[in-house]
């Protein structure tokens, strides 16, 4: 670094600790703001090139290429927002633009400790330039040590002085020789130092890629290559595995689709829906067996709707955000592409990461309201669907269920194909299984029938078919029953929680209240595995303890798990009346956060990491709307969010209070008896 470099980063402090350095978990992410930046520069063609034995990862595109003041001016201008300075359109194949915030080319510094920059304007104007993580470290500890040394002041008040300090620290990158530039047009950006080996690492990057972005290819003037090799639709690699498609696309894109799905036996076009009269398109799918879309050592799980905007991945799993808990949701598959969730004219509503979209927004309430509909259209055609195979699969087995459906009634048909339809949606690869699995239906179901209750195999689950030769005439009954039981105990957890809450019961004592009950936080955390309370991070983590700063080794997580669809989940609780700040949150969670990130880069894992922290009272900074907006920026950009006690029991009693006011005129003989023994209990 020289002080004669005409190259000058400008730097806010506060923006580079949350939201810097560690704003990406993986190289994909990474990646894909590189490749972003060369769409939003015009380019054509986007080179990646591995090289293993240098341990080096080159991103070179064809674009516009930079003088030396769209150097200092953008691309070195951290925070700049090239929309709000006529830029939001590219002047050359006037692509509207996928930059909004201008912070996503700090993320290179989450994979490589030294980035080199060579950039070629057309015309000839060359430049070349080193930014060096460390240096940038270095300088962002010279500024925070004079505020963190004042061991007089409160812990908010540093923070706060620290937030309000918007002193820009002035980084001059240092310039590097052009000789080598072989290019006539466009930028080379060479990650050096890679602080991951690239270990097997092209085939995950050409398929994570592939899946983030929807503009790429010949037809969009914007090709992806990874070592010479063009990156497809096809690269994302689960099209063949399934097995029903809906298109919402016009006739020529669903074409498209339908003939990369090779496996698929039904294919739908319903055609681009329609959200406060913005078009949606895209497409959702079913696999034939959920576990296909499942998390394998190589590959990431694929048991989710994306969200695309602009091209772009905007959210990894709205399947998330709406209600769908049947079993069919284990095997939806889709992407769905709404740019009206990023005009020009409009407030950025996506968080800071770029990875997903902030709930509040009407528009986004909207278009989850749209998708949850279509989910339950196509779900409901899906056991259509499943029904008829499951029913033409009994028969190719055994001609004598087919002799037996001859012999029933058009009404009493209907019910036995939903009986075989549901036992077609099991995963069952022995031969023995699945005869023993029709036998036990037919005996069932004759055993129903026989006692004029057919009707109770409407509410028989799927996961329990296996057991249906033990189910009489009093299923329906039974299962009402048991379920009417469990929300009843629930809802005296729910109650415990409030009571803990009003006398402000200990930490120790939160913690094992909602380690034991951790639907309280979320219903499907339940299956949550790798379970642990109030473990030091060094016992949790000694595996890599040689790599844990005595820091982390020492903090304390209050609630850490893995939840069933892959994600690591850290619990931060605070008492009820605690008031705190969203800095002290930030300090506190960067310990657990960054000694997890370690260890699954050290197990090889690209799993993500969520972070809730629950607290009592509103945030001291969330004073006003600027303050909560910032607030939200910072803590999600750590994967973070905050849940307050009162929301969470709001949403418990919710679910569950309403079942049992529906149920109320319905409490059949073995519900009452269950009541009547519990109040004897009592």
């Amino acid at each position: 670094m020289t002080s004669t470099s005409p190259y000058l980063m400008k730097l806010s402090l506060n923006v580079l600790n949350h939201l810097g350095i560690n704003l990406y978990s993986n190289a994909p992410a990474v990646l894909s703001e590189v490749v972003a930046n060369s769409y939003d520069a015009d380019a054509t063609h986007v080179w990646i090139t591995i090289d293993r034995e240098k341990k080096e990862v080159t991103i070179q595109d064809d674009g516009s290429g930079m003088t030396l003041d769209d150097v200092n001016d953008r691309f070195l201008h951290v925070g700049y927002r090239r929309r709000d300075d006529d830029q939001a359109v590219t002047p050359e194949h006037k692509r509207p633009v996928m930059g909004r915030k201008g912070i996503g080319k700090l993320s290179l510094f989450s994979i490589a400790k030294v980035v080199d920059v060579y950039t070629v304007k057309e015309g000839g104007e060359r430049h070349g330039l080193r930014m060096n993580l460390e240096h940038i470290k270095k300088a962002i500890e010279e500024e925070k040590e004079p505020v963190e040394s004042r061991a007089t002041d409160s812990e908010e008040e540093r923070a706060t002085d620290e937030h309000q300090s918007e002193k820009k620290e002035q980084y001059r990158p240092e310039p590097i020789d052009t000789s080598c530039i072989d290019f006539e047009r466009g930028t080379r950006i060479v990650l050096r130092e890679l602080k991951r080996e690239l270990t097997n690492v092209e085939a995950g990057l050409r398929k994570r890629l592939a899946r983030r972005f929807s503009i790429v290819g010949a037809e969009y003037k914007f090709q992806l290559f990874i070592n010479d090799t063009e990156v497809t639709p096809e690269d994302r690699g689960y099209f063949h595995l399934l097995e029903y498609v809906w298109s919402f696309q016009d006739d020529e894109a669903s074409k498209k689709l339908f003939k990369a799905c090779t496996s698929a036996t039904e294919q739908k076009r319903r055609g681009p829906g329609t959200v406060e009269g913005y078009e949606v398109t895209g497409w959702i799918g079913t696999a034939k067996r959920s576990g296909d879309l499942k998390a394998s050592p190589d590959d990431e799980s694929v048991n989710r709707v994306t969200l695309m905007v602009r091209g772009k991945l905007a959210h990894e799993d709205l399947l998330e955000e709406i209600d769908e808990t049947k079993i069919f949701r284990s095997y939806l598959i889709g992407e769905i592409r709404a740019d009206f969730l990023d005009l020009d004219d409009e407030e950025d509503i996506a968080t800071s990461s770029r990875q997903r979209i902030i709930e509040e927004d009407s528009r986004y309430k909207e278009l989850l309201s749209w998708l949850s509909a279509e989910v339950k259209k196509i779900g409901s055609s899906w056991t259509d669907f499943r029904n008829q195979e499951g029913t033409q699969a009994a028969f190719d087995y055994n001609p004598q269920i087919k002799d037996w459906f001859g012999s029933l009634g058009t009404d009493t048909r209907k019910k036995a194909e939903k009986l075989f339809g549901k036992i077609n949606q099991l995963t069952v690869n022995d031969d023995r299984q699945r005869a023993e699995l029709f036998s036990h239906a037919v005996l069932a179901f004759e055993s129903l029938r026989y006692r004029d209750n057919l009707d109770a195999l409407d509410d028989w689950d799927v996961e329990h078919l296996a057991s249906v030769s033990v189910l009489f005439k009093n299923v329906q009954q039974i299962e009402s029953a048991l379920y009417y039981q469990i929300v009843t105990q629930r809802l005296q957890i729910i109650d415990k929680l409030q009571e803990h809450m009003d006398t402000n019961a200990l930490e120790k004592v939160l913690q094992e209240h909602l380690f034991t009950n951790l639907w309280l936080l979320d219903p499907a955390w339940e299956r949550a595995t790798e379970r642990h309370m109030e473990k030091r991070v060094g016992t949790l983590f000694s595996e890599i303890d040689k790599k844990l700063t005595s820091e982390e080794k020492e903090s304390r997580v209050d609630i850490s798990f893995r939840r069933f669809a892959g994600a690591y989940v850290i619990v931060e609780l605070k008492r009820a009346h605690v008031v705190t700040n969203s800095y002290k949150l930030l300090e506190q969670i960067d310990k657990y956060r960054s000694a997890l990130a370690k260890f699954l880069r050290d197990i090889g894992s690209n799993d993500p990491i969520e972070i809730v922290c629950v607290v009592g009272k509103d945030l001291s900074d969330w004073k006003t709307p600027d303050g909560i907006a910032q607030s939200r920026g910072m803590l999600e950009a750590k994967g973070a969010r905050v849940v307050k006690y009162e929301q969470l029991l709001a949403n418990a009693r919710s679910g569950y209070g309403e079942y049992l006011d529906r149920q109320e005129d319905e409490v059949g003989r073995i519900r009452s008896i269950l009541d009547a023994l519990a109040e004897s209990t009592d």
